[in-house]
């Protein structure tokens, strides 16, 4: 499974850790491939490989559990729909009926195609309101929730939509926040109030630094 924690054997010995990285970022690129992400794309995400290698070596914390870094395609490269198709639950592709023009981000992302680090899937945050969230995640200055093209990545490249339920706050739809979750089996993005919450929704976060 991509994103698996280091063993603690890894985390002592960096040239193993390197070698662990270098392998997940393979089998990332492998997975953009084999859902015919464009070649362009993958060339500019696969010219990242040292950068980001480099600083996931410098951001291992004992035992953690988090994903230790995801391809991002930003919406201005691949549209949401687009890389919505490459989210699957088995044969099902996700999809939504929402009016993606509308969709915006809290701050300011990359315009190109990047990485980000130490994501947590959601799992720590079950029952939290978005607007709960929100508050939790400004007090925290080295970490902050997700937009839609980055719980897009969590859910292509990790199986977290089968067991949550997942909230993008960084983005909003008008006054709404929207979510990933399985509609009879389809990986859907839907949007709800800031103040919805339910024991199956998760707030998914990642460090500040992006690459």
């Amino acid at each position: 499974m991509i994103g698996a924690a280091l063993s603690a054997a890894a985390v002592r010995d960096p040239e193993e850790a390197r070698r662990r990285f270098d392998r997940e970022f393979s089998a990332q690129i492998f997975a953009l491939k084999r859902h015919d992400c464009p070649k362009m794309i993958v060339r500019t995400l696969e010219k990242k490989r040292p950068q980001v290698i480099a600083r996931a070596g410098g951001m291992i914390p004992s035992g953690s559990k988090r994903v230790s870094f995801l391809p991002i395609i930003p919406s201005n490269r691949l549209s949401v729909r687009e890389q919505l198709s490459m989210v699957k639950n088995g044969n099902i592709p996700g999809c939504t009926r929402l009016d993606t023009a509308y969709i915006t981000n809290l701050e300011l992302v990359p315009e190109e195609e990047y990485f980000i680090f130490s994501i947590e899937d959601g799992t720590k945050t079950l029952g939290w309101t978005p607007i709960f969230g929100e508050k939790v995640f400004k007090a925290q200055p080295n970490r902050r929730g997700l937009s839609v093209p980055e719980i897009i990545s969590l859910c292509r490249h990790t199986d977290v939509i089968s067991r949550q339920n997942i909230d993008a706050i960084l983005s909003k739809l008008k006054d709404k926040v929207p979510f990933l979750w399985l509609v009879e089996r389809e990986p859907r993005l839907c949007a709800d109030k800031m103040t919805t919450s339910d024991p199956r929704w998760g707030i998914p976060s990642c460090n500040s630094v992006v690459i």
